[in-house]
């Protein structure tokens, strides 16, 4: 058998060229490669169904199975749990069809759209933000995946797996069997971070069918052999009244966005994928809405239903499923664990795609385009996510809680601003070839390539939960009045940041059209009136990574000169 020969790149050119993301006569820089460029029509593959099973694939994940646990830690019942949880629904699904929106019309990603909100170089600390919470929640998310694939090698092994020796000691947080099984499914994920966004819907289907259907066997057998369906055994020991109950309630609202906000942000890098912009609509939505609020309840349910017979309340999915082959270790019950942890599991390994490898590649392209594509961004989150530590931050539900909320101050103000500039302030218009041009009185070059304004805004709105975030890891350090503040961090970060910048953008106007164009071509006050020709103009050039088109009288800044052929008018 001959191997294929591989060529080691041995002088200084041989390793830029090997590292470069250009292709053949086509340059990338530091504005544009081809994948930060508008997304062509052969590569919208995606259809309502394919980020609909994105959505019911992904929900039925072991974060959103256990999040129950948390809210009944800070005194919640059941069903206040159950409303706080399906009013962050609510919120998450209709923030969701906002943000997918401007990537589904103008067929960008998130770290392109945000140049036309934060500017050329503004955009590049907003992207940075999001990269970081990609990294934290893809190990958390295998460490999850490591979890279900031991339950799984013990229905394969038995004893020989569950009783391995521990040669760790206890400070590390982890045995020696489970830091195994972290590494095995890290390499596992490893082959499915090579594929192309476009090209992975495939896996959203496959476990959009799975997923749900041992989330369904496993919630049923609960409630077969818990004899019914007691919710009520799993409420707080304590429930909380009064004032007490609103603020828990705000705060249970808090946790169920903390699971879903960097979702939320990630929506304009796959629906720019999509053949129609309807197929980013209001179906999307409702899926979201149903299945996190249906994986709500069979986490509640199932941990109910067995907990009487039991003696313990295992929130965790594979807490619950070593509870099951403790007590009924045999031939069927080994089989049904395992099937129930391969469909568990296939929902962590979506989950890590979809939601962080996507959006993590995506922004390290955004931040630098000459070495990285999105595929390579998601092989490099996969391997500097080992460097998170994940078991050290999920030892309590008040631990969890508190992890989950602790990045909604700083995403959620992002998210109403960039909802608050595209449909109340630019009307829904996004000139595309401005978005790719770096030069002094370009469009959105603003101030030395910043909108100051969004900035303050984003400052101004985080600001207001950064005390309480100090408080929560602090009790004694801030007032009563910052920690309130800071449980309903997300409510109060969205809306202020989308309230501040839309006053100050009535008072200091921004500029939808481009210079060298009258509002007589087209209509700027129109809704998406831009969008009718993609983005264009007439007089423009498709953005493309063959080239990019700069408008008569603009030149660009920098290394940008590279990608300045126009190839095509509009």
């Amino acid at each position: 058998m001959h191997l294929p020969s591989v060529t080691i790149p041995r002088s200084r050119d041989e390793w830029k060229s090997a590292l470069s993301t250009s292709d053949g006569e086509t340059k990338s820089s530091q504005w544009i490669n081809k994948d930060l460029a508008p997304t062509p029509e052969v590569a919208r593959t995606w259809s309502w169904i394919s980020l609909t099973s994105y959505w019911w694939g992904n929900a039925f994940n072991a974060s959103q199975w256990s999040n129950g646990a948390s809210l009944v830690a800070v005194g919640l019942t059941w069903w206040q749990a159950l409303i706080a949880c399906m009013l962050a629904n609510t919120i998450s699904s209709t923030v969701a069809l906002a943000l997918g929106r401007p990537g589904a019309r103008y067929h960008i990603g998130y770290p392109v759209l945000a140049r036309c909100v934060f500017g050329m170089y503004g955009h590049l600390f907003f992207v940075w933000i999001r990269a970081v919470v990609a990294i934290i929640w893809f190990g958390v998310q295998s460490y999850f995946g490591s979890q279900l694939l031991s339950v799984m090698l013990r229905c394969i092994f038995g004893e020989s797996w569950w009783l391995m020796s521990n040669h760790l000691p206890a400070s590390a947080g982890i045995t020696s069997r489970d830091l195994l099984a972290f590494f095995l499914f890290w390499m596992i994920e490893m082959p499915f971070l090579a594929v192309h966004p476009s090209k992975i819907k495939f896996l959203f289907a496959v476990e959009s069918i799975l997923c749900p259907l041992a989330c369904i066997g496993v919630f049923a057998w609960c409630v077969h052999y818990g004899g019914g369906l007691s919710i009520d055994s799993v409420s707080a020991t304590v429930p909380v009244t009064g004032s007490a109950l609103g603020w828990g309630m705000l705060n249970g609202i808090n946790s169920c966005l903390g699971v879903t906000s960097a979702l939320l942000v990630n929506q304009p890098d796959l629906t720019r994928y999509t053949r129609r912009p309807k197929d980013a609509g209001w179906r999307q939505a409702f899926s979201i809405f149903a299945s996190k609020t249906l994986i709500f309840f069979f986490g509640i349910g199932a941990t109910a239903a067995v907990q009487a017979k039991f003696g313990e309340a295992y929130w965790n999915q594979w807490d619950l499923l070593n509870a099951v082959l403790d007590r009924f270790w045999g031939p069927g019950a080994r089989a049904g664990v395992f099937f129930a942890s391969v469909g568990f599991s296939l929902s962590v390994l979506g989950v890590n795609i979809g939601c962080n490898a996507i959006p993590f590649g995506a922004d390290v392209t955004g931040l630098l385009p000459r070495v990285f594509k999105i595929v390579r961004g998601q092989l490099f989150c996969g391997i500097i996510s080992l460097a998170i530590v994940p078991w050290k931050l999920l030892t309590s539900g008040a631990g969890f809680i508190t992890f989950l909320g602790s990045y909604n101050i700083f995403i959620a103000p992002i998210c109403g601003i960039i909802i608050t500039d595209y449909y109340l302030i630019k009307k829904g218009n996004i000139h595309v070839p401005s978005l790719f041009q770096p030069a002094v009185g370009a469009l959105y070059y603003y101030t030395r390539g910043w909108n100051i304004k969004a900035l303050v805004c984003w400052v101004c709105a985080a600001t207001f939960g950064i005390p309480g975030l100090i408080g929560s890891y602090h009790h004694t350090w801030v007032g009563s009045a910052a920690t309130k503040i800071y449980e309903m961090g997300w409510i109060i970060t969205f809306f202020a940041a989308s309230a501040l910048y839309y006053g100050v953008n009535m008072a200091l106007p921004a500029q939808v059209m481009p210079k060298g164009y009258s509002s007589t071509t087209v209509s700027e006050k129109s809704f998406e009136s831009f969008a009718v020709t993609d983005g264009y103009l007439d007089g423009d050039a498709i953005v493309t990574f063959l080239a990019l088109s700069v408008h008569d009288g603009m030149t660009g800044s920098g290394d940008s000169a590279a990608s300045q052929e126009v190839v095509e008018k509009v």
